[in-house]
């Protein structure tokens, strides 16, 4: 970074949520919206075992894919402008300091109804958790992470356009 850049307001953003709050859908919408730079940090563990996530983790466990997460977020820096991240990110420290140093932290806080209706109750979605556990009993462990984290937290039952609205505020604060 130049010194001229080091005047520029932080306005990279990284998504944190459950998977089905709308994380990547949402942070696409920005990042075409405003031609910024967009990550999926789950496609880029797929593309680089060239694998789905959920074939990742039966293949090599959910541990394995939380450790695949963090170097994935641990290699992404503020040329990124947009990251939506795995659900299971706030499980690492680490990423989440990193990602704080560069960007703000926004929670898309959906409802459990809401998420379970999005992506079912079966775990084909690769989460990153032990077998047997449930959609409900995921979103109960996560919950408090995710609000311990956020900087700025969103009503992921609103539709697309209202959250985009809703970044574009914090976007030109």
């Amino acid at each position: 970074m130049t010194h001229s850049q080091s005047h520029i307001r932080m306005n990279n953003i990284s998504f944190i949520g459950m998977a089905g709050c709308g994380k990547s859908t949402l942070g696409k919408a920005i990042s075409e919206k405003y031609s910024l730079s967009f990550v999926d940090t789950d496609h880029l563990i797929e593309s680089e075992y060239k694998m789905s996530l959920e074939n990742v983790k039966k293949e090599f466990g959910y541990k394995f894919v939380r450790s695949a997460e963090e170097k994935a977020i641990l290699g992404l820096d503020r040329t990124t402008e947009i990251i939506s991240t795995g659900g299971s990110a706030i499980y690492s420290s680490i990423s989440i300091h990193h990602l704080m140093s560069f960007s703000k932290i926004i929670y898309i806080d959906t409802p459990l109804d809401v998420i379970i209706e999005r992506i079912g109750v079966g775990q084909e979605r690769g989460l990153a958790v032990p077998d047997g556990l449930s959609i409900p009993e995921v979103y109960i462990e996560r919950q408090p992470m995710y609000e311990k984290y956020a900087e700025v937290a969103l009503d992921g039952s609103k539709s697309i356009d209202e959250l985009t609205k809703s970044i574009e505020l914090i976007i030109n604060e």
